[in-house]
């Protein structure tokens, strides 16, 4: 008698759905001066085996009827790659509520499966429709991961950004180049970030005294040292979307780099405008155990209704404010800042393979898919944010593809917006949560005859 012993991760080839030959997504462009000056994108890949003969961008669903493409492309070869389209953005309007809401809205339509906005891409062989796919908003989609929600948040693939709050709504209004070209690093705000499917925010503040009667005035989103945004209307953003939508989002203080150095009555300041702004939302950990927040799964805090985890580095604060419960540790943070691209590559290896030498621990942790100005200079070439987001985020996001998505935890880049990050990320949710559903070993039994 033999006996095989099967884990399921060995099997899960046998019943995982086959992925498409050739799967193309849009992204948007990062050529554009403003985000509705921005030109969509076609992407194909990675590893494109049987490239279609044309790939059509449409405004409305091809699927459901014979609608001619309003652009068409062919001549696709190369197995991974990118097309810009003459088709530009436009002004986004978001269906269904999820458009910024008033004070008096307090629901907004379900979406668990993604809704599409009027922008279309599909690939043919002939007539034939091989694949579609659209741009679109995903402002429920963990919820509809359910056994996902069950799983440790430090064994969930998060789709982030880095430096949320650094983007500008206005152009007209903003005169300085330095902010829009080097300093801005997001097309969308906080709120249409977390509408799309974003899911952690990475925030550096900084104070400033605005002689106003209100202290919440004094605190601005920073980036490079320069002042952005103020921080309420990031922290009303992230309540009135969790709010409405019932989902989680992880909010990361990583730094504090202007007004606090040896003020802590000005960490103490920022604190009480967290708890102000989003208190009864924000979870709270269970001190007498002394838990780690990323031990909690998305269902922990979904059943006592606090979908908020904050990030904040404790350590800063003057007691008692330092052993607040609504205070979690900070999280384990890698950053590709001063990296070229085949040292990002190299250092994707190290973390993601998780081998014994991996910096990498059994905690959450978070990947900062970035590079800097300083790493830009270094090339002799000063690029703007957006140039180096389009270098980087098709390299990451198409590594993260492959066998080290299954070990992402939270993954963060400027500029989101050109990759299918949060695509990708929910692809990898649902093939990790089958396999944690799943983690039994089978034992096959083989009679032999002699």
């Amino acid at each position: 008698m033999w006996k095989i012993v099967l884990s399921l991760l060995q099997l899960q080839l046998l019943v995982a759905p086959p992925a498409a030959s050739c799967p193309i997504f849009l992204t948007i462009s990062l050529a554009g001066k403003t985000l509705t000056e921005a030109c969509l994108e076609v992407n194909w890949g990675p590893d494109c085996f049987a490239p279609p003969e044309w790939v059509g961008i449409y405004r409305q669903d091809p699927s459901v009827s014979n609608f001619q493409p309003e652009l068409r492309i062919d001549g696709i070869r190369n197995r991974t790659g990118k097309r810009q389209t003459p088709i530009k953005l436009g002004k986004l309007h978001f269906p269904g509520g999820w458009n910024r809401p008033q004070a008096e809205q307090t629901t907004a339509t379900k979406y668990p499966k993604g809704k599409c906005l009027p922008y279309y891409v599909a690939s043919y062989n002939g007539s034939e429709l091989l694949t579609i796919d659209c741009l679109k908003i995903q402002p429920n989609w963990l919820a509809h991961l359910k056994d996902a929600a069950n799983m440790p948040l430090k064994r969930l693939f998060l789709p982030g950004t880095h430096a949320s709050g650094a983007y500008i709504t206005n152009y007209s209004k903003t005169k300085s180049l330095l902010v829009k070209d080097y300093l801005v690093a997001q097309h969308f705000d906080v709120w249409s970030q977390l509408v799309f499917g974003i899911r952690y925010l990475d925030l550096s503040v900084g104070y400033r005294n605005m002689d106003s009667s209100n202290e919440a005035d004094n605190f601005w989103v920073v980036n490079e040292n320069m002042f952005i945004n103020p921080l309420s209307d990031v922290l009303r953003d992230v309540r009135r979307f969790v709010e409405l939508s019932n989902e989680l989002v992880v909010l990361d203080f990583s730094s504090f780099p202007i007004g606090f150095y040896k003020h802590p009555e000005i960490y103490s300041g920022v604190y009480h405008l967290l708890r102000q702004e989003l208190g009864d939302v924000l979870y709270e950990r269970n001190v007498s155990l002394s838990e780690h927040c990323a031990d909690r799964s998305f269902n922990d805090l979904r059943a006592v209704n606090r979908q908020v985890l904050l990030l904040f580095p404790t350590e800063e604060l003057p007691y008692p404010e330092n052993e607040s419960v609504l205070l979690c540790s900070s999280w384990q943070r890698f950053s590709t800042s001063y990296m070229n691209i085949s040292q990002t590559l190299d250092y994707m290896r190290l973390l993601f393979s998780k081998k014994p030498d991996s910096p990498v621990q059994d905690d959450g942790w978070i990947f900062l898919a970035v590079k800097s100005i300083e790493q830009a200079l270094n090339n002799h070439k000063l690029q703007t944010a957006k140039e180096r987001a389009a270098l980087i985020n098709p390299k990451v996001n198409q590594w993260l593809n492959g066998p080290w998505g299954i070990n992402a935890n939270v993954v963060a880049m400027d500029y989101f917006s050109n990759t299918n990050l949060i695509d990708v990320a929910i692809h990898v949710n649902v093939h990790k949560a089958f396999l944690a559903a799943n983690d039994k070993f089978i034992n096959l039994e083989i009679l032999s005859r002699r």
